[in-house]
């Protein structure tokens, strides 16, 4: 039922000429989106109870949402050009969000 509203949304949009959103890249978007969301969220827990691990957590979540969200910039900045140094570094930035969901788990009080 939900793929069946996708695809009349997508197919309006064709009508009227416009260009129809890449679903992988919307998803990707999303997903940046819901990270910064948690990113919110962990802050706040992490206000009220002082534990430094979702210190951890929330800077996982902080680096993850600026890795989805960056390159889909273009879709409100038309003109910017995203250099193959960005495309390394966000390309390492799994790393560090692994390491920091680690230390998470990890760290003690």
């Amino acid at each position: 039922m939900m793929m069946e509203h996708v695809f009349f949304v997508t197919n309006g949009i064709r009508e009227l000429g416009g260009e129809v959103p890449d679903l992988p890249e919307s998803l990707d978007f999303a997903t940046g989106i819901f990270a910064a969301f948690l990113l919110v969220v962990s802050l706040f827990a992490y206000r009220r109870t002082k534990l430094t691990r979702l210190l951890f957590v929330s800077a996982a979540f902080g680096i993850y949402a600026f890795r989805a969200l960056l390159p889909r910039l273009d879709i409100f900045l038309p003109n910017l050009d995203i250099s193959t140094g960005i495309d390394v570094m966000l390309s390492s930035t799994g790393f560090v969000i692994l390491a920091l969901f680690f230390l998470a788990i990890v760290k003690r009080k």
